[in-house]
């Protein structure tokens, strides 16, 4: 079953005569993790915002669960799917607690303080992510892959059905990647819905279920990530020769080759 369905979708924006989503035909299946893979400028924060209706496309449709996304409210769509950029700085000096908790605001009335409920999930949230500890601690004051998990958190307090996740590996070190990805792959073991995009073919290969290649505004390839990605689509797509190494049965190395680095 199909959590959200993308219909030949297309937009350009306003100063562009030139379309950044070219016909995106795309099924994002219930309870699995869907990787969308590709360059910079390749059109995935592009689609992002139009699933989120930050930008609406000029052809072509969004169902979510099954409803036109254009019929949709912001607050329906917020009840249903959660998002986390790929960098977001906190306006105010918020305490994580305090940011976390604006994730409940889809749930609440206008000018309603959060409630012992709220509050409770909240708390939960930052357990299950490992950040108690930092709940009295000002948003501004935390690491890089402190914040992103706090986002996380912030997103996952609202309780949706769906998450999309825009580059959420992006600068992290790689203690913070494998916490991110592994969170990533727990939320879809749980039941949600997970999109996430990321320009390394090696991370779909740990926690994707699915995979969508993105070339110049087109899927170019999709489907089970050891059968959408192969050396000849990745070295069509990203411009240089790739070799992929097969680790086990799930697991892909995807690397340069060595001759093709060129000794200065």
């Amino acid at each position: 079953m199909s959590k959200i369905t993308l219909e030949n979708l297309r937009y350009r924006y306003p100063i562009s005569k030139t379309d950044v989503l070219r016909g995106v035909n795309l099924q994002i299946p219930e309870g699995k993790v869907t990787a969308l893979l590709g360059p910079n400028g390749s059109g995935k924060s592009t689609l992002f915002k139009v699933l989120i209706k930050v930008l609406s496309p000029y052809e072509g449709a969004v169902f979510v669960n099954g409803e036109d996304l254009k019929n949709m409210s912001i607050d329906a769509l917020s009840k249903i799917v959660a998002w986390v950029p790929q960098e977001e700085d906190s306006l105010f000096p918020y305490t994580v607690l305090d940011y976390v908790l604006l994730g409940r605001t889809p749930h609440l009335g206008f000018f309603n303080m959060p409630s012992e409920k709220d509050e409770k999930i909240a708390h939960n949230v930052l357990v299950q992510l490992n950040l108690s500890h930092v709940a009295h601690r000002k948003v501004p004051t935390l690491s890089g892959g402190e914040k992103k998990l706090v986002s996380i958190a912030r997103a996952l307090v609202q309780e949706p059905e769906t998450l999309i996740l825009d580059e959420p590996t992006a600068h992290l070190d790689i203690g913070n990647k494998m916490k991110v990805l592994n969170i990533i792959r727990g939320m879809a073991n749980s039941g949600k819905t997970v999109l996430f995009s990321t320009h390394d073919p090696n991370e779909v290969f740990l926690v994707a279920d699915n995979v969508a290649i993105m070339n110049g505004g087109e899927i170019v390839s999709e489907g089970p990530p050891a059968k959408a990605i192969t050396e000849e689509t990745l070295e069509k797509v990203y411009g240089v020769p790739v070799v992929m190494h097969k680790i086990n049965e799930k697991q892909v190395l995807v690397g340069m080759r060595q001759e093709d680095f060129k000794s200065p």
